[in-house]
């Protein structure tokens, strides 16, 4: 069996043009690799049809803009270039013949190119979206090696074209946040959970300070689907501003109560105030609370055991250790002060035997360190237990993953690389937009921001 792939382009005018896009040969027998088409062959087959598609679209479109819309008359051919097209398809070569003014035209006597106003990034949106979007989820190198793989992009770009089209993008989408209006939705939310966290990245040699911190923020509404927003506080351009637009997005009114889930910090508490269009309720988050109490944990599981005396008196302080943290649980914030100024008193006056003091001198110390942890967060500590069985937020672990997977997972631990805090701030514009699964449609919105070195024909 003998087969051929043709393509046939109707003109408006009724004019046929078929081109011929694969063949195959004839065999006498099949085997398990010739049945179907191979991936070799499916990439030949979309290659050769964007050529002949993008060739003759741009030839209808150059003929049709030729003709003067006021006069009616031919503009004069002034010279004719060549101008590439860079696709999922491959990369398509084209004539781009350049017009000049019209006789009619005495206000404006600029060169028209027709190619420019259909290709003006010189490639298709859709290759530079799918491209941003690999590039966040994958390093530069790797995505590229991913899409050559099953598709026919031709001579792929270099990496640092896949990286600036990435930060391009990711520009676009900051830009159109700041720029976009704040509409409440039609659903307004009857309240909002904003939980905010951060994380560090590493930053370039040639940047001052080892790591930057990047902000991370959880918004949910009810039980629907969890909203991502995230940021460089250093390189964010009015950060409130675009955080603000997401709550609206969401339904937030000037009377949603917002509940703030915090480690307490004056930066991610002062963000989501500011943000929140409604009343605000600050909470202290159980995560980092607890994390703070395992400290002291740990290190009184170091206590001496060589006697009896010393094995008794350790799990007497694990046990006193455990009641501070049921105390903080149930929002006992006076009582459980009181119980570590006790507690860290009493291992102070521990003097008799050397290696006991040492251990505790440094669970005293920790519980110092609690104590003034407690005290400064004491306005913010709400009853864990009573919020918890109502079914109220009481922690940020979920935002916590959701670090891990923007920052750990492409920017930091797992691919050992070093960012500037503003190329760091527009990957996460990209990344966040993939993880919210509304980077095409943002990638469609913000396409009035994209810089493009040629002016609108007349």
């Amino acid at each position: 069996m003998r087969w051929r792939i043709m393509l046939e382009l109707v003109e408006l005018d009724g004019t046929i043009a078929v081109r011929e896009l694969g063949c195959g040969a004839a065999v006498a027998g099949y085997t398990p690799q010739m049945v179907g088409l191979t991936l070799a062959q499916g990439k030949q087959i979309l290659a050769e049809t964007q050529r002949h598609l993008v060739q003759a679209q741009t030839e209808q479109h150059c003929r049709r803009r030729q003709i003067c819309q006021r006069c009616q008359a031919r503009r004069p051919l002034k010279d004719v270039r060549s101008r590439r097209l860079v696709s999922l398809f491959g990369t398509v070569a084209v004539k781009a013949p350049r017009f000049k003014p019209c006789q009619c035209m005495v206000t404006c006597r600029r060169t028209l190119s027709p190619v420019a106003e259909i290709m003006p990034d010189r490639c298709t949106p859709e290759y530079e979206r799918v491209l941003a979007k690999m590039g966040a989820l994958l390093p530069y190198r790797r995505a590229r090696t991913v899409l050559s793989e099953f598709l026919p992009l031709g001579k792929p770009q270099t990496v640092e074209t896949t990286r600036r089209r990435t930060l391009c993008v990711g520009a676009r989408l900051e830009r159109e946040a700041v720029a976009a209006p704040t509409c409440t939705s039609a659903e307004p939310a009857p309240s909002i959970t904003l939980s905010i966290d951060g994380g560090h990245i590493r930053a370039a040699r040639q940047y001052q300070g080892r790591t930057f911190e990047v902000l991370v923020a959880q918004i949910s509404k009810g039980e629907g689907k969890l909203t991502v927003f995230s940021s460089v506080p250093a390189e964010a351009h009015a950060q409130t501003r675009q955080l603000r637009g997401v709550l609206h997005g969401l339904g937030a009114s000037s009377t949603t109560p917002a509940t703030i889930l915090s480690d307490g910090a004056d930066g991610p508490r002062s963000l989501g105030e500011a943000a929140s269009p409604g009343p605000t309720h600050h909470v202290l988050d159980w995560f980092h609370l607890a994390m703070r109490i395992q400290h002291p944990a740990q290190a009184a599981k170091s206590w001496p055991s060589k006697t009896e005396d010393d094995r008794q008196a350790g799990k007497r302080l694990a046990e006193t250790i455990e009641r501070i943290r049921w105390r903080l649980w149930h929002g006992q914030v006076r009582r459980s002060l009181d119980l570590i100024e006790e507690t860290a008193a009493s291992l102070e006056a521990v003097a008799e035997d050397t290696a006991p003091a040492s251990a505790a001198q440094k669970v005293a110390r920790l519980l110092r360190d609690l104590r003034t942890y407690v005290s400064g967060q004491s306005e913010i500590i709400i009853d864990y237990a009573t919020a918890r069985r109502c079914g109220e937020p009481i922690s940020t672990a979920i935002t916590e993953s959701t670090v891990q997977w923007l920052l750990h997972r492409r920017m930091n631990a797992q691919q050992q690389m070093r960012w500037s805090p503003r190329g760091a701030h527009l990957m996460l514009k990209v990344r966040t937009a993939a993880v919210n699964e509304t980077l095409d449609r943002d990638y469609a919105v913000a396409e009035r921001w994209a810089h493009r070195p040629f002016r609108k024909a007349a």
